[in-house]
């Protein structure tokens, strides 16, 4: 691992999937900042944390060694969707006792950026972990990364036009693609990953529009 860790805990709305085999497009956002300012950066989603990491935290020597690992980070940025009714056939998203866990393991003082839908509704329901130097954002994750990258201070931030378009473009070819485990299939053969297009923010259908959003 190296630089900023960007850790994809699927997204799973209506107008925004991101479960396998959907990569969603706030993930790419995130990691479309990173290149776009040259930043390193490590991607990884839940489920290769839950197999290759998760596992290491019930052992006390591996559990040290992996704290140690982390000390090296720059930062983290997490990206928690909630978990919507129905019958997950592949991954699931990031749980709260999953990001406990992680907060837990991640080394204090160091910054953590939160944001998604789950990281909004876990803070209603009175979720305060205690670390200093973490932000839940809740208007545009990649904008307070960017935001805090530009400045040091951690601050809610929106996108405007031109970063859409250039976190996008950089987005795309980024990490979360290149790094998925859905774009190559074990067999070397081009996997099942599919790019979920953002489509839903500027719809002038503010009433009686789609009535899952509506």
């Amino acid at each position: 691992m190296e630089g900023w860790l960007v850790l994809d805990g699927y997204e799973d709305e209506p107008a925004a999937f991101g479960v396998p085999n959907y990569l969603g497009f706030h993930i790419r956002y995130i990691c479309g900042v990173l290149e776009a300012r040259g930043v390193p950066y490590t991607y990884m989603t839940i489920d290769e944390w839950r197999m290759h990491q998760k596992p290491r935290l019930a052992e006390p020597g591996q559990r040290g060694a992996l704290r140690r690992e982390m000390s090296e980070l720059a930062g983290a940025v997490v990206l928690a969707g909630a978990v919507v009714p129905g019958k997950y056939v592949r991954g699931t998203p990031i749980s709260r006792r999953e990001m406990d866990d992680f907060l837990a393991i991640f080394p204090s003082g160091q910054p953590v950026l939160c944001g998604g839908w789950a990281i909004r509704h876990w803070r209603y329901d009175g979720w305060t972990p205690l670390r200093s130097n973490m932000f839940c954002a809740v208007q545009d994750t990649d904008a307070s990364l960017d935001h805090y990258l530009s400045t040091g201070e951690w601050g809610h931030a929106k996108r405007d036009p031109e970063q859409w378009t250039r976190w996008a473009q950089a987005g795309a070819s980024s990490k979360a693609v290149t790094g998925h485990p859905d774009l190559t299939a074990p067999d070397g053969s081009p996997g099942p990953l599919t790019y979920e297009i953002e489509l839903y923010q500027g719809c002038v259908r503010f009433k009686r529009g789609c009535k899952f959003c509506i």
